[in-house]
């Protein structure tokens, strides 16, 4: 349970950091008015990615551990040219461990695959300034985004965790700022394709909203159908339909989730495990981002795609079977830069507890053996069970509590 401590120890310490930054909120946001965005922004990085990198893997010599082992078993043998689903197991899209690989040219060790975690989370931020820039000064986006660096989703989920997650927002705004910039939907529909084969299947599910209220469907389909049509050509002689092997994913149990939690109160027999019920989750989660989408088709493309990305991707992080509280690192950006109110105390609260029982219960629920509750007797079965299942709860419930607040009112639209 140590690393549990540990993570705890880190999350509540950048908690109160976070504290003391937002009572200095004014002071700060007005001087940083007048510093440069990306040196800023760089400083950031170095003090809130690179030190502690340097502090955790190179003079405390630990070696990184949970998913970077699998992520350095796919790169590593990515970067010496084997095929990705014929010679390794991915639950990845296919370019994601040749995007390792490529990295650990440099450093052939597991750590560069934590320190490619964090320039990628860096290049994320920056990528958001420009995202946002038209709904925020400079000042306030550089506070939030010493905000967003602090706070334990960010930090310790990039840090200790390596999560690949923040990788799907990443992309998707770079799709809309090059067609900004290009006005071409092409690029658009290009950058969107290279983003699903880069990261994971369910990138896929943005892609749903976005076609829908899409006004040049023709335009944006076809370059994704020809680059589909593409990777296919390549994979299918390769590795056969070995390519559906992140699919997978959906069939991996994890906590916490609805079904988690109401399993025991319904003595097993609610079905988990059972496929229908990713067939029930994805259309919850997809069904209510295109509800939100429809009812921000008025607005501006920014707005929609932060709402609609949160009540997306959180909704799926508590309806699907497989999905766990690491995936807060898939909707963390949009909600700390565009929905959470940093003047109510409330949200910030929760905000904090969220980010501390998101990065902790993880390692937490691996170490008790993963477990699964059957009857209402379960979680009480000793006070180590009582605590994951009240932190499921808590987690469950607050994530419904930022879906609700991302998602559109019918005043707002």
């Amino acid at each position: 349970m140590s690393i549990v401590f540990a993570k705890l120890a880190i999350s509540l310490l950048a908690s109160l950091l976070v504290i003391a930054i937002l009572l200095k909120k004014d002071a700060l946001t007005l001087w940083l008015e007048k510093k440069s965005v990306n040196a800023t922004l760089l400083i950031g990085w170095v003090l809130l990615r690179l030190l502690p990198f340097i502090a955790i893997y190179l003079i405390a010599g630990q070696e990184p551990t949970s998913d970077v082992n699998g992520f350095w078993d796919e790169g590593s043998k990515a970067s010496l040219g084997q095929i990705v689903y014929r010679d390794f197991w991915s639950p990845y899209s296919p370019l994601y461990a040749y995007f390792l690989g490529f990295w650990l040219k440099f450093w052939y060790s597991p750590k560069m695959i934590v320190l490619t975690m964090a320039l990628m989370d860096g290049v994320a931020i920056l990528a958001s300034y420009h995202f946002f820039r038209p709904f925020q000064s400079k000042g306030v986006f550089l506070f939030k985004s010493l905000l967003y660096l602090l706070l334990p989703g960010s930090l310790v989920l990039c840090i200790i965790g390596a999560q690949e997650d923040v990788w799907m927002w990443l992309f998707v705004i770079l799709a809309y700022l090059i067609r900004e910039r290009t006005l071409r939907v092409a690029w658009y529909a290009i950058i969107l394709a290279i983003g699903l084969l880069t990261t994971k299947a369910i990138f896929v599910l943005i892609l749903i909203p976005l076609f829908i209220l899409e006004k040049q469907k023709i335009r944006l389909l076809i370059p994704m159908v020809i680059v589909g049509m593409i990777s296919l050509a390549i994979l299918y002689p390769l590795v056969g339909w070995e390519f559906t092997q992140p699919l997978d994913e959906a069939k991996t149990l994890r906590a916490p989730n609805i079904q988690s939690i109401l399993n025991p109160l319904f003595h097993n027999h609610i079905g988990v495990g059972e496929k229908f019920w990713n067939w029930i989750g994805l259309a919850i989660s997809v069904g209510l981002a295109c509800l939100a989408a429809l009812r921000l088709r008025h607005a501006d493309f920014r707005v929609m795609l932060s709402r609609v990305w949160i009540v997306l991707y959180a909704t799926m992080m508590i309806v699907q079977q497989s999905a766990y509280s690491n995936y807060i690192f898939l909707f963390l950006i949009p909600l700390v830069f565009y929905v959470i109110d940093w003047k109510n105390k409330t949200q910030i609260a929760l905000l904090l507890i969220f980010n501390v029982l998101c990065v902790v219960h993880p390692s937490y629920w691996w170490r008790l053996g993963m477990p699964c509750y059957m009857t209402p007797s379960d979680p009480t079965a000793s006070t180590e069970l009582l605590i994951d299942y009240l932190m499921q709860i808590c987690i469950v419930g607050l994530t419904g509590y930022f879906i609700w607040l991302a998602f559109p009112r019918k005043e707002e639209v």
